[in-house]
């Protein structure tokens, strides 16, 4: 089999909840030694959550199944010195360390970056945070729904007379995660030819707010402070979700051109709407846009989810269903796309678990199951730092390895 292009880097991983686990998770598919480095005193937060099969448990949770794969895990307790010295003797040996804790969380330890690149000159280490590692609310305490706050997107999102709202989910965390696989990238590319590391200070709120530059490029430009417009276009209409058939089905619409509207009208059983003067043009549409809306969601009642995607397709017209969670589940493209991978889990067996969303034509990625906490403990310790089993017990038993 072809080598992984990440092989022979090691990473070492503090980063806890979703941004950085999500992108080490790419990073090992992709060759890398990810070493998740935890605590049973301390746990990732994400453990807690939906207990596989219904039963909860520090190793059962499926959310940190399906964003941990692809690594080993290691249980150190970082409040006794012992533990922090082990950390600093793995650091000697990674390339890459990553973390999203709050600001000064790592440096109490004697593990912020000043203090690791004495020991390997040449490591990259990126720092995910609401904030930033500077300036007057760099050690404000945050979430993903006060980062898109914070970033502005929650000004956009909603609709016109109601109140902010985020998109919902756990976005911005993995928009940042698939940043940060970049950003280490490029540290590692610039390592190669220089031989330089270098320290990646990561604002999740900056990385938001640079998805919403024809926000930030209105009122730069323009003096305009946009608002939020549901689902809305600027430049098209129709352009929304609009009922089907059946109970709570819908369909995602976006029409661009007058030529894709007469489509959609032909679509929907009504030809002699594309030709009505309050809808003829895109002006028209825009300018009627509420009584538009109102003249196609009757209409697409009339037909089911699936044939009316199907029809609007075959015309090129740009129109997908809405899927809840159990529809994408039984979408057969999604299906067949190769992104449900089952992978072994020592407490809770063989799982599919959602990995990289898309296929290389000379590279097979390399998938592992979520470790348990503190699952490899012994399989590192002994590997990296030579340490006997006798060793690693006295170290359990003085609650460094916890």
């Amino acid at each position: 089999m072809p080598r992984l292009p990440l092989e022979n880097i090691r990473i070492l991983d503090f980063g806890w909840i979703y941004a950085v686990p999500h992108a080490t998770a790419w990073l090992g598919a992709l060759g890398a030694d990810v070493i998740r480095v935890e605590s049973t005193l301390a746990p990732d937060l994400v453990r807690f959550l939906t207990g596989t099969d219904g039963v909860p448990g520090f190793n059962r949770s499926g959310i940190y199944h399906s964003i941990n794969f692809s690594r080993r895990g290691v249980a150190l307790n970082l409040t006794n010195p012992k533990a922090q010295e082990i950390a600093r003797r793995l650091v000697a040996r990674s390339d890459v360390v990553t973390e999203n804790f709050t600001v000064g969380n790592l440096p109490k330890y004697g593990l912020g970056y000043d203090d690791l690149r004495k020991i390997r000159p040449d490591l990259i280490m990126l720092s995910g945070t609401p904030l930033g590692q500077d300036g007057p609310f760099a050690k404000t305490v945050g979430f993903g729904p006060t980062t898109q706050a914070f970033a502005g997107l929650c000004h956009l999102t909603g609709y016109p007379d109601g109140f902010p709202c985020g998109i919902g989910g756990t976005w911005p965390d993995f928009a940042v995660g698939t940043a940060m696989v970049f950003f280490l990238l490029a540290a590692l590319h610039y390592r190669d030819r220089t031989g330089q590391g270098q320290y990646i200070d990561l604002s999740m709120a900056e990385m938001v707010t640079t998805m919403i530059p024809e926000a930030m490029l209105d009122f730069f430009m323009n003096g305009r402070d946009p608002g939020p417009i549901g689902n809305r276009d600027d430049a098209m209409a129709p352009h929304g979700v609009y009922p089907a058939s059946g109970d709570d089905k819908w369909v995602a619409i976006a029409i661009a051109t007058d030529a894709e509207f007469g489509a959609l009208c032909d679509a929907l059983g009504a030809p002699s709407m594309a030709s009505d003067r309050a809808f003829a043009r895109l002006t028209d549409r825009l300018r009627n846009v509420a009584m538009l809306d109102a003249e196609v969601a009757a209409r697409t009642r009339n037909f089911t989810r699936e044939d009316l995607v199907a029809r609007l397709r075959a015309r090129g017209i740009a129109a997908g269903p809405v899927y809840n969670t159990e529809d994408l589940m039984h979408d057969e493209a999604f299906l067949n796309s190769g992104m449900l991978v089952k992978l072994k889990h020592g407490e809770v067996g063989e799982r599919d678990v959602p990995t990289l969303p898309v296929r290389f034509s000379a590279i097979e990625p390399r998938f592992s199951g979520a470790p348990m906490i503190g699952e490899h403990t012994g399989e590192v310790l002994s590997e990296l730092l030579g340490m006997k089993s006798q060793e690693i017990e006295r170290l359990k038993e003085e609650k460094a390895l916890l």
